[in-house]
């Protein structure tokens, strides 16, 4: 077992680099590129092989081989781990800008709570030696398990901890950046950035229960437990942005995983009638998992959605984030969860519709962009978008509570509408619309009737209607719903476009989409913008 003057040292280094992490290297969000995740994820890994060199050179060959087995062991079950923080990432649509500096803060929690669970470990095993023998049967049955059970959906913000949190803790309505906590007239709220840490926090105590017995399982120096495994989470961060894109090519990862469980609990049961030197352990883990590897990078079955990890949902009012993704034809409880009463599920549900209404729109308006006039009225490259939900009227009025009553949009009293905007993080704004008379003869009444609640439009801001109206029957010839732009919500001036998809078959339900250009009577200040 390390020494305290050792003990002290190895966590001044995690410290130490933890706070460059943070301060220096990535102070500012901002997305990771490929090659700079590669970069880091080299530095660790090379940290860790000096690191088990200095174990070998210091401590001896026995030791420093348990490092190493200890470090591969960890290293391959955190990847399992990449999979489930993808799936929360999307599940509650955190910014990729601010993804490491929440894995940053993420990862000194689970080195705190593994620190706890290897100590506890360490006592229990010294205390009672048949421990050993219940830490490997609960290894071959959680790699039995792995290996069998039937991929189930997960579902990060069912948990209990979550659900009580965010029922009693102050919660803004939006992200607010990379801040997990904020002050507002004398008042501290935490943000859904911390509810997301909390969740990450959760898993990786969950999966850590696998992986730190297995571990122990090569060796009994809690020394060695801590440090194979904080070099292993340390690097995870790098491993993740690095990955991100490739792990649903990763099919035999799970088999290699719960084969090296079982060898692990298998060698810990039968320890006392066969030993298995530790230089065995390594190659026989080693092996594994290189098969799994080549294997999964040999195959050519297609690559399975992530999202599907991340689906569930039960009824309309607590229809899960992660269950719009996954479903295409749910769109209804996508639109009955923006009157969910967390502000996560409601911002997922947003981003969900959001993504479909776009995904439509972008292929619909595709060659507009070639028209360097257009492009300009439209505000390319950054058009102003939004996305028109058509709903009735008791759902436009839970919706509207639930969102903290925003303000109805000042309609036209010839026009059978009721509207307002919502509007969440990373540019998701939707427009929610009903009718002022549900058996009124409308746009949206007939649109409702005929299709139910739905995405009815997707709104582009315009810098002046007419001649973009004129451009696109010039050039492009494609008619106007209206011959003239018409008065619209809030003083606006308003024309429609009904387009055929370009690519219908990303979308086999609806091949048609129709395009609102809205211009403004003012440009908003930038100052009036607000999270919602």
């Amino acid at each position: 077992m390390g020494t305290l003057p050792r003990w002290i040292i190895f966590n001044v280094f995690v410290l130490i680099a933890v706070a460059l992490d943070l301060g220096v290297f990535h102070r500012r969000p901002r997305k990771i590129t490929v090659r700079e995740s590669a970069l880091w994820s080299a530095l660790w890994v090379s940290l860790s092989l000096f690191f088990g060199v200095g174990v070998f050179w210091f401590l001896g060959r026995q030791p420093a081989l348990e490092f190493f087995t200890g470090y591969l062991i960890e290293k391959a079950l955190s990847i399992d781990n990449l999979f489930l923080f993808l799936v929360i990432f999307r599940a509650f649509s955190v910014d990729e800008r601010v993804q490491h500096r929440l894995l940053a803060w993420g990862v000194l929690g689970a080195l705190v709570m593994r620190g706890v669970m290897i100590a506890l470990g360490a006592a229990l095993i010294q205390r009672f030696s048949w421990v050993m023998y219940l830490f490997g049967a609960f290894l071959v049955y959680a790699g039995i398990h792995m290996l069998f059970a039937r991929a189930a959906e997960t579902h990060p913000e069912q948990n209990k901890i979550f659900q009580f949190t965010s029922r009693h803790v102050r919660v803004t309505r939006g992200y607010h950046g990379e801040k997990f906590f904020l002050s507002s007239n004398g008042k501290w709220f935490a943000t859904p950035l911390f509810l997301v840490l909390l969740v990450v926090e959760i898993t990786d105590v969950t999966l850590a229960v696998d992986s730190i017995p297995a571990i122990f399982g090569i060796t009994h120096d809690a020394f060695i437990v801590y440090t194979s495994n904080v070099f292993a989470i340390l690097g995870l961060r790098a491993l993740y942005f690095m990955l991100a894109g490739v792990l649903g090519r990763l099919h035999y990862l799970t088999a290699g995983l719960a084969a090296v469980l079982v060898f692990i609990g298998g060698k810990m049961i039968a320890d006392p009638w066969l030993h298995v030197p530790v230089h065995i352990s390594l190659e026989v883990v080693a092996g594994i998992l290189l098969v799994a590897l080549v294997a999964s990078l040999m195959s050519r079955a297609p690559s399975p959605p992530l999202e599907q990890s991340s689906s569930g949902g039960n009824n309309l009012t607590a229809t899960k984030p992660s269950q719009l993704v996954t479903k295409p034809d749910d769109l209804p409880s996508a639109i009955a969860s923006l009157s969910a009463a967390d502000t996560i599920t409601r911002s997922a549900a947003a981003s969900e519709i959001y993504r479909r209404g776009r995904t439509l729109a972008d292929r619909a308006v595709l060659n507009w962009w070639h028209d360097a006039e257009l492009a300009i009225l439209l505000l390319s490259p950054n058009p102003q978008v939004n996305v028109g939900v058509a709903v009735h009227r008791e759902t436009f009025a839970r919706i509207r509570a639930a969102n903290f009553e925003p303000k109805l949009a000042l309609v036209p009293p010839d026009q059978d509408a009721e509207e307002f905007e919502l509007h969440f993080a990373n540019g998701v704004h939707l427009d929610v619309l009903t009718t002022k008379e549900p058996t009124g003869k409308g746009a949206i009444a007939r649109y409702v009737g005929k299709f139910g609640e739905s995405i009815q439009q997707v709104e582009f801001r315009c810098l002046d209607v007419e001649r973009a109206t004129e451009i696109l029957q010039e050039r492009f010839g494609i008619a106007p719903v209206y011959p003239k732009a018409r008065p619209g919500a809030g003083g606006s001036s308003i024309n429609f476009f009904l387009l055929s998809v370009l690519d219908a078959s990303a979308a086999p339900t609806a091949s048609k989409v129709l395009i609102e250009l809205y211009e403004l009577p003012n440009p908003p200040s930038s100052s009036t913008v607000q999270d919602n």
